[in-house]
């Protein structure tokens, strides 16, 4: 495989991420400017249902289809697990929609919601294998046509109905359009010889379940990391929208979301440099290793940096000239958001590297550490000081996990150091099935 540089991968995911993060923007732009800031909570709230539903479905087996270097699985696999996740999430999302939302209006939104984030999901799948061959390129174009698609469709939409349940449509069917004219096309010209969908329906299942269910077993701990990631942010949103109500949820929502466009230059470098390290790692090879992940953490931080130094300096016009005044009447919180922001940086790009180290299980009980202070201090904080306290709440569970992610890069660090102890290689599916037949026999 031809080695690609790791300076232009990241520039191609760093400017596919932004126009991502700029256009998801402009599609909350849309329902402030077209919209009521009612509308604007139905849809924060359809995000904030369906993020941790589909998040969990994803598993982040994108992730470890990227930096599986000894290929215990094949693309059919990663495929047919998402498949029947997405399904299933699907299904579950409907349900919540059922019994919480508080109309019929919600309901709708929140189920088309659902529908665009699993067309998002199985796109990742081929996401992952053109990320394993470094062709960043192609997941770039393919954001880019998804994020230009979007945000012009939701923005007629909402013009022309001022329906937010057609807008949530729009969205899908975007989404759509780049999942099977765009993302499975350029599967089928990197991998001549693979066909993107055949396996599908010409896999022999019952023959390649035990694969299945390998490849699920290994990433449900993936899969429970990115619910409890996705709940974080959202436990705040939940308890605005039962002691504030709609209106308030809406606008701390477009607040927020702000933090995204540093969150997308730390994911695209991440992006970039998760194959490499995940190949440091199988080859223990611990100052590249080390290097790179320290490298990784010090831009992280000093994103985070630039995003307190820019609302503080720039917030109040910012937030008049993209959604009015009276949202940047909540500078305070603005800042505030900002400061968690810079925290969940430096994690991410730690948690990148402990996940090409799979160093898995005690990401998930540092995330568990981390919901159950969001929680806490979201009941403690939200009801008597409002959305200030849910900023502050997410603020304090950053830096828990912050303080265990550290630790936990220092000892793969260490572990690595020591030549008699080899390096954990991967789980296969074979490790499992001998696990099974040592357990049953």
């Amino acid at each position: 495989m031809t080695k690609r540089s790791v300076g232009g991968n990241f520039a191609w995911s760093l400017s596919a991420g932004l126009i991502y993060a700029l256009a998801q923007w402009g599609v909350l732009v849309a329902f402030a400017r077209l919209g009521t800031m009612e509308e604007l909570g139905d849809f924060a709230l359809a995000l904030a249902i369906t993020a941790p539903v589909l998040l969990m479905a994803r598993m982040q087996s994108r992730t470890l289809q990227a930096t599986d270097a000894r290929g215990a699985f094949g693309f059919e696999h990663y495929l047919g697990l998402m498949v029947l996740n997405v399904l299933a999430a699907l299904g579950v999302c409907g349900a919540i929609a059922w019994l919480v939302a508080p109309s019929p209006r919600a309901m709708g939104v929140i189920a088309l919601v659902a529908l665009a984030k699993g067309f998002e999901a199985v796109s990742e799948v081929f996401y992952g294998a053109l990320q394993k061959a470094e062709r960043l390129a192609l997941i770039a174009r393919s954001i880019i046509a998804k994020s230009v698609l979007s945000v012009v469709g939701v923005t007629l939409t909402l013009w022309l109905t001022h329906s937010p349940t057609a807008a949530a449509a729009a969205l899908g069917l975007s989404w759509a359009i780049v999942l099977f004219l765009f993302d499975a096309q350029a599967f089928r010209r990197e991998f001549p010889d693979s066909h993107p969908w055949r396996p599908l329906w010409r896999t022999p299942w019952r023959e390649q379940g035990g694969r299945v269910k390998a490849l699920f077993l290994l990433c449900y701990v993936l899969g429970i990391t990115a619910l409890l990631g996705a709940l974080r942010p959202n436990l705040p949103r939940y308890l605005l929208e039962a002691h504030s109500g709609q209106a308030e949820l809406g606008m701390y929502a477009a607040l927020a979301y702000f933090t995204a466009l540093g969150g997308r230059v730390v994911h695209s470098l991440g992006q970039a440099v998760s194959p490499r390290l995940g190949r440091y790692h199988a080859a223990g090879e611990q100052r590249r290793y080390a290097r790179m992940l320290v490298g990784f953490s010090g831009v992280a931080a000093l994103v985070g940096l630039c995003a307190i130094t820019s609302a503080a300096l720039f917030g109040r016009w910012a937030l008049t000239f993209f959604y009015g005044a009276a949202y940047a009447q909540n500078l305070e919180l603005f800042v505030w958001l900002m400061g968690a922001a810079a925290l969940e940086y430096v994690c991410v790009s730690l948690q990148v590297g402990l996940t090409a180290a799979r160093e898995l299980k005690g990401q998930v009980v540092l995330l568990v550490a981390s919901v159950g202070v969001v929680a806490l201090g979201s009941m403690w904080w939200v009801p008597t000081v409002g959305p200030v306290g849910a900023a502050w709440a997410l603020g304090l569970g950053w830096a828990t996990e912050l303080c265990g992610s550290a630790w936990l890069a220092v000892r793969v660090w260490r572990r690595m150091g020591h030549p008699e102890v080899a390096p954990p290689r991967p789980v296969s599916a074979q490790d499992t099935v001998d696990a099974r037949e040592q357990t049953t026999g």
